[in-house]
């Protein structure tokens, strides 16, 4: 799980005051850490407290929901080993649930690997218990277009989620890389928009230009078909060792050879990460800002390593004050208190500060009366 929390280092409390105020779109899913579910297999208990933990430590930052990941094995992705054993998940939908529950109301962008569903009633199944706490999906495919699956493909997938007429929407996955390799990924992009795609979350980037000529692709393609681009959600993910480079090498990341250096030539590498993800962030709204495309951010950890996960947390903090910073308007963060205390002990201290008091103002009567 990815934990959010602490203070930013020197180094981007820095960065901060180097911020770009060009103005670009921004509304839904500006801003939305990513989250896995607690392991396959946790009893209730524990998969509650790991929805609670992730809420107490995301309350601070400006989100507007949680994306929450369908891990899979993706064994057909590449002949090349896994750097990290792979460790089976619980339901995302399931862990939407308690996210919402445990904070409040607060919804989340749900993945769903469609095609690893063991049919298609399977997938009607999930996602009509899905369904019933949460209304918005990105839709993925299988690892290897060269392996055959039980499961719907994405068009059929959206078709039965619209079939479930409870209001839900769906985006779904772009790769810049694809685009670099095959030159076609904005019209994918615009095909998918005109069967209902409402947002995509690109993969962890790690190079800017990929990204940056993806989106401004995306943007006159949709201007020639006379059609609104879909909000395109930026993600970033820190590195801060060789193992998790190599990681995120394997699912598919281009890493230009010169970032990968730089970050694990440095003194700290997960430090670095943020400083180079911050400016890729800062690049790619700045030379995108006319293209028309709406953007967002979320920020990941591919690992559980702890120096990696605390990068994350700068990372978020730095890349939603960017979005924020681009929308052209002055902000700031406020926070407000629960009226009721959900620590009980907190509720004890309180009766006897109340309770004080009034014997306070008691003695005070009876010395006034007294004179």
């Amino acid at each position: 799980m990815i934990q959010y929390s602490g203070t930013p280092s020197s180094e981007t409390r820095r960065l901060t005051r180097k911020r770009s105020t060009d103005r670009v779109g921004v509304r839904f899913s500006r801003r939305s850490p990513g989250v896995t579910p607690a392991l396959d297999g946790s009893s209730e208990d524990a998969s509650r407290d790991a929805a609670e933990g992730f809420v107490a430590k995301t309350r601070g930052l400006a989100c507007d929901g949680y994306i929450v990941y369908d891990i899979q094995e993706e064994a057909g992705r590449t002949a090349e080993p896994r750097p990290f054993p792979f460790r089976k998940l619980g339901d995302p939908g399931t862990f939407a649930k308690l996210l919402k529950r445990a904070s409040g109301g607060t919804e989340s962008v749900v993945y769903k690997c469609v095609a690893e569903e063991k049919s298609e009633d399977a997938f009607r199944a999930w996602l009509k218990e899905a369904t019933k706490a949460t209304r918005s999906y990105n839709l993925v495919g299988g690892a290897s277009s060269s392996q055959s699956y039980a499961g719907p493909t994405i068009k059929r997938a959206a078709e039965l989620l619209r079939g479930t007429r409870r209001g839900c929407a769906f985006g779904g996955v772009t790769i810049a890389e694809r685009h670099a390799k095959k030159g076609n990924e904005h019209e994918t992009l615009c095909a998918k928009t005109e069967a209902g795609a409402e947002w995509f979350i690109s993969q962890a980037i790690f190079d800017a230009d990929m990204t940056i000529k993806l989106l401004n692709d995306y943007g006159r393609e949709c201007k020639k078909r006379g059609i609104a681009p879909k909000r395109v959600v930026l993600t970033f993910a820190p590195c801060g060792r060789e193992k998790t480079m190599k990681f995120i090498k394997w699912l598919g990341c281009s890493v230009p050879a010169d970032v990968e250096r730089d970050i694990l030539g440095a003194d700290n590498p997960a430090q670095k990460s943020v400083e180079l993800l911050v400016a890729m962030c800062e690049k790619i709204i700045l030379e995108t800002k006319d293209s028309g495309v709406p953007l967002g951010v979320s920020v990941e950890s591919v690992s559980i390593f702890k120096n990696e996960q605390a990068a994350a947390r700068d990372l978020f903090r730095l890349c939603q004050a960017v979005m924020l910073d681009a929308s052209g308007y002055k902000w700031s963060m406020r926070y407000q208190l629960d009226k009721k205390p959900k620590n009980k002990a907190l509720d004890v201290v309180k009766s006897i500060a109340g309770v004080a008091a009034l014997v306070a103002a008691a003695s005070r009567a009876l010395r006034g009366a007294g004179q």
